[in-house]
């Protein structure tokens, strides 16, 4: 008996696109909505102020996840582009880090998809992802020493990329 690709794909195809609504992930209630997170974390703590909620994985990764509406910001002006509101976003956040004498590093860039992905460092490098989502910005951090940071740049821009 001959199967054809056409056939094969007709029955493996939605099994498929049901196993991927299977993943494992973690849902937080963030300031403006909700986050999805690959994977099982536990949720640590939640710092009223910023709305950042920290959690933590079985490996001990430890991320840090906010999403507040952009105009709560004081930096935020509605004439702006997104990209360039994002971008005073990451200037607000990271001149505070270096008033608090770390030294910030960019590490990338894309207007296109509206993120910018920075570092500061203390006794570890923490690695952010500010991102624009409709009526939103997007925080995530992740800082551990068990990856690289192109690790953590990959599992930031993929943690945006499911929360857009």
């Amino acid at each position: 008996m001959k199967i054809s690709l056409p056939t094969i794909l007709f029955f493996l195809l939605p099994h498929f696109i049901v196993s991927q609504d299977l993943m494992d992930y973690t849902t937080i209630k963030t300031n403006s909505g909700e986050v999805k997170i690959p994977g099982n974390w536990t949720q640590l703590n939640t710092v009223r102020q910023s709305g950042q909620t920290y959690l933590k994985n079985g490996d001990g990764i430890i991320i840090a996840i906010a999403q507040n509406l952009k105009k709560s910001y004081p930096f935020y002006k509605a004439n702006r582009s997104d990209f360039e509101n994002l971008k005073a976003f990451y200037k607000w956040d990271s001149d505070l880090k270096k008033k608090h004498n770390f030294k910030t590093q960019k590490l990338k860039e894309n207007s296109n998809l509206e993120f910018i992905i920075w570092k500061y460092k203390d006794q570890l490098d923490h690695v952010f992802l500010f991102g624009s989502s409709e009526k939103n910005f997007l925080n995530f951090l992740i800082y551990t020493n068990r990856w690289t940071e192109n690790e953590k740049i990959q599992f930031l821009e993929n943690l945006y990329q499911w929360n857009k």
